[in-house]
């Protein structure tokens, strides 16, 4: 974002002190704007200036990189307010009205041979953003074919751009420590970023917000009109796994004695292979409760009727007893599905097996300003609602914040909890709870 520098000299350092001897005065003053209480430039190499990151409370030193071509560039961002974007990889400069996002594709393969696959063809429309695209020329038989390698895509009506190109020294030293390999951008790995330019704003959370927007859009328009299948880079990447505990060195392997159906056994086996996308994971699970929701419902409405049916006063000749039991019937064939799993909560999940969870469980994760909005708490007060019902309500609302039931009125106002967000990086602990609800489900299942 900053403006590009002339001077690049700079002789190799091992020591901050000789570092900053070998800059002159306008590269010092931006080593020391970059500079704060736990970052600190510790040597030079290669024309690149290694800074050292260290944290209280986090293992390790981290260490960031910096052309020294570049460090008024992205000295005077951070001066600007640049910060790291709390969602995504990427950063944010609300004074400027920018932002600049880490994509990968969605496939196993490696951005820059995914990005460069494509000779990108865009109106470049003039807007005040310069964009100087790459050139990527590679040997084609016996012709050379010459790429052109990202975009710039602008909006009058919206006043916002668009850019595909190469990641800024900022994002670099923000984002992620670069691989060794990296600090030869021209020769080694070329790293791609999405840029995002709006309207500057005081409103950090505006900018926020409408860059994020259009980041997403722009991932959805290329999948949806173009097949190339991008996502952004959330800033972290919760892996949830339920593996054997470490200490467990010889499992104990015996015949299968559970006979679930093979629907359901694989939909539960994929929570597993989902290990990195929450949301999905706690759906398997679900989909298996609801695979057990008729066979609970139906129990439960037998033996209502079995009741009804024993009941002294039920009198089989009489209109009015026939009646009642026909309009009993009506309300068991009316229940939704809320209130189906809250039958098969309390019927074929054990007590003791909730009350096992919740003791070892994060009592704050499940308390009523825990990090998931919009999902009932779970409390333990001696008037509160039985705790089967408590935990049926919580994972019914988490449900529909993730498949997003614009049906329910009861949950429209709820904003949808999407794959990559900070709240999925929190689902862990509901995930082990819609594990523990399933295994229940499959148990009591066979019989």
């Amino acid at each position: 974002m900053g403006s590009r520098e002339s001077v690049t000299g700079a002789e190799d350092a091992s020591t901050r002190d000789a570092a900053m001897e070998s800059f002159e005065e306008f590269q010092q003053n931006a080593v020391k704007a970059i500079e704060g209480d736990s970052r600190k430039l510790s040597s030079v190499k290669d024309g690149m200036a290694m800074f050292v990151d260290s944290k209280p409370g986090k293992r390790g030193e981290r260490f960031r990189y910096v052309p020294v071509a570049s460090l008024s560039s992205v000295a005077d961002d951070l001066v600007n307010g640049a910060v790291e974007h709390s969602e995504y990889t990427g950063f944010v400069l609300p004074s400027r009205g920018y932002a600049e996002f880490t994509v990968r594709p969605s496939r196993s393969i490696p951005l820059r041979r995914y990005i460069e696959r494509f000779n990108w063809v865009s109106d470049d429309a003039e807007c005040g953003h310069g964009f100087i695209p790459s050139e990527l020329t590679r040997p084609n038989g016996r012709e050379v074919e010459s790429n052109r390698i990202g975009f710039h895509v602008h909006s009058p009506k919206e006043r916002a751009c668009v850019e595909l190109s190469r990641a800024t020294a900022t994002a670099m030293f923000l984002t992620d420590p670069w691989p060794f390999a990296a600090h030869y951008p021209e020769n080694s790995l070329r790293v791609y970023t999405l840029k995002v330019f709006v309207e500057p704003s005081p409103d950090g959370a505006s900018v926020f917000r409408q860059t994020t927007d259009v980041a997403a859009r722009s991932i959805f328009e290329l999948d949806i009109r173009n097949g190339i299948h991008f996502v952004l880079e959330p800033r972290e990447r919760l892996r949830v796994s339920f593996e054997a505990s470490p200490g467990v060195t010889s499992p104990k392997i015996r015949f299968p004695r559970l006979k679930p159906p093979r629907e359901v056994a694989a939909l539960f086996s994929f929570a597993s292979e989902a290990s990195d996308n929450p949301p999905f994971i706690f759906l398997s699970y679900y989909q298996v409760l609801e695979s057990f929701l008729p066979m609970a419902h139906k129990q439960d409405a037998v033996k209502a009727l079995r009741v009804a049916l024993k009941d002294p006063h039920f009198d089989e000749g009489k209109n009015s007893s026939v009646l009642a039991l026909l309009n009993s019937i009506e309300r068991l064939k009316q229940a939704s599905e809320e209130d189906q799993l809250k039958v098969l909560v309390r019927d074929f999940v054990r007590e003791e097996k909730l009350k096992e969870f919740f003791d070892d469980a994060d009592a704050r994760h499940f308390a009523k300003k825990g990090p998931i909005v919009g999902i009932p708490e779970i409390s333990f007060h001696p008037k509160s609602e039985p705790l089967s019902v408590q935990v049926a309500k919580r994972i019914y609302a988490l449900r529909n914040r993730i498949v997003h039931a614009k049906d329910d009125p009861k949950y429209a106002p709820i904003p949808v909890l999407l794959p990559r967000s900070v709240e999925a990086n929190n689902l862990q602990p509901d995930v082990a709870l819609a594990r523990v609800l399933a295994t229940e489900a499959l148990i009591h299942g066979q019989g």
